[in-house]
């Protein structure tokens, strides 16, 4: 081995261990201090040192800037393997944490209750949580790797909560309850651990040589779901994307059970993602053929496909917002089919006070860039593979951190779910009655609990338990998600709102 080669090697293996007494000092500098100027700027507004801010909306723009540039050098830094990135990215998220610690807090001043009542308070804590567990990931290992998937997970979160919007509205009866801060609080700080040890988890699984083409069957599986069903099915029927409209902030429904709303469509944008939907479809074909019969010339027109989706996506995206902020004659971009039966001398009196904003449809967008992300994270660990997998560490490595995120995250979903039975006996009675929730809260403690259980006790390591932690996190953001919009049950609260006005 030469000079220059053990210099590598060296420098690598002392990279994969965890310092043993030089992180505290990082973690007070990047995380405490940020939280901390976070905490005495929403005080200095309460006591009324300094004006109260109107709105927490721009903090929270900017925490998504900086989210946005973290996630980027610490992208750039897998392929350049520069120090200055590093610091950047750790930089760039300590202060999006700040900023989105502060908004979370002026939050509260606004709303006068502790913000976690809706999917746009959780959405903000979510991101925080993720955040914070990623510098403390980073500090505790010496390893930078973990913001380069975790803070791409943050931004969709804040997109997330800037899309459903940030409409005060007063708590139910069931949620006024001191047992929902603590009982919400410990959920999102368990899902942020969650995240962690899903990007370990991940990271591991291309270490240990899975193949990236594996992982992309069933990720862009997702995209090629999201625009065959999105919008009702429309944009594959009619090549359509529709957009609830809103009236004063609130949805606008068609008929007395609420299971319909009054739409319109966004020109161009449906089209645009039926053309996606082929390429994600074609993609997933070519990976899939590639994977039974190892012809290079496939693999390649997989990742090719790839990269065309990536582009079809962020123009459909683009278009979408850019058509949002000229919509002017809503009326005229009423569904045709909901149209016929919208009586004249309705339109005439509510027709200028329609929205078309992107509040109407929030998960709905909030799945376009999900999909977008997806679709990105191929692309980018397509391109350049073997340099990405030098500047991952360890096996080793990568599975004590995802252990060491579980260990954390598990005791945190535990409390999660005895506070929520306990919360639930003051609120209805009983302490379990399987609503959706409740079942796939349990569901996701249990894929954590075998994380723990089939390691402990029988020893599993490695690939078993990575899946384990990559399928936990699939549940927990189900749970999270996918329950409150598509299982109706007693904790929907995340769905928009509606306003009872007829249309006849």
């Amino acid at each position: 081995m030469g000079v220059g080669a053990e210099h590598s090697s060296n420098r690598a293996e002392a990279a994969s261990r965890i310092p043993a007494s030089g992180w505290p000092r990082g973690l007070l500098l990047y995380l405490l201090v940020p939280v901390g100027a976070a905490g005495a700027f929403v005080l200095l507004q309460w006591r009324g040192v300094i004006a109260s801010l109107e709105s927490e909306t721009p903090l929270v723009v900017l925490a998504l800037i900086h989210y946005l540039g973290a996630a980027v050098f610490h992208l750039t830094a897998l392929y350049q393997r520069d120090a200055l990135l590093e610091r950047l990215g750790l930089w760039a998220t300590a202060l999006g944490l700040g900023l989105n610690a502060a908004a979370w807090g002026t939050r509260g001043l606004i709303v006068g209750y502790y913000p976690l009542s809706n999917l746009y308070d959780t959405a903000l804590f979510f991101a925080l949580a993720t955040a914070a567990a990623s510098l403390i990931a980073t500090f505790s290992s010496g390893q930078h790797l973990v913001g380069a998937l975790a803070m791409p997970v943050a931004v969709l979160l804040v997109v997330l909560g800037l899309l459903y919007g940030n409409e005060a509205q007063d708590l139910p009866p069931v949620l006024v309850s001191y047992w929902r801060p603590i009982h919400v609080t410990l959920a999102m700080a368990g899902y942020g651990a969650c995240t962690v040890s899903f990007v370990t988890a991940l990271l591991y699984l291309l270490k240990d040589r899975v193949r990236l083409e594996v992982i992309a069957v069933f990720a862009l599986v997702i995209p090629t779901l999201t625009y065959a069903f999105i919008s009702g099915g429309s944009v594959l029927s009619q090549g359509v994307f529709f957009v609830k409209l809103l009236m004063e902030g609130e949805r606008i429904p068609m008929d007395p059970e609420g299971r319909e709303f009054l739409r319109a469509s966004v020109p161009h944008v449906g089209a645009i993602l039926r053309v996606a939907f082929i390429a994600s479809a074609f993609a997933v074909i070519a990976f899939a053929i590639y994977l039974i019969t190892a012809h290079p010339v496939l693999r390649a027109v997989g990742h090719w496909a790839a990269r065309c989706l990536l582009v079809l996506q962020g123009a459909g995206i683009f278009v979408l917002f850019l058509q949002l902020q000229r919509a002017r004659e809503v009326v005229a971009l009423i569904d045709p089919a909901q149209r016929g039966v919208i009586p004249e001398p309705w339109l005439q009196q509510f027709g200028s006070r329609l929205e078309l904003r992107a509040q109407g449809s929030a998960l709905e967008i909030a799945a376009l860039f999900a999909a977008f992300a997806l679709t990105g994270f191929i692309v980018v660990f397509g391109w350049k593979m073997e340099r990405l997998l030098d500047a991952i560490p360890s096996l080793g490595v990568l599975d004590q951190l995802t252990y060491r995120a579980v260990t954390l995250a598990f005791p945190l979903l535990t409390l999660m779910v005895i506070t929520g039975a306990v919360w639930a006996n003051e609120s209805w009675g009983r302490y379990w009655g399987w609503d959706p929730k409740e079942t796939w809260a349990l569901i996701t403690w249990l894929f954590y609990a075998t994380f723990l259980h089939t390691r402990i006790t029988h020893g599993w390591k490695g690939r078993r338990s990575a899946l384990l932690a990559v399928l936990g996190f699939v549940a927990v953001m189900f749970t999270y998600l996918g329950v409150s919009f598509l299982l109706p049950g007693l904790h929907s609260y995340a769905g928009g709102p509606g306003v009872s006005l007829p249309v006849a």
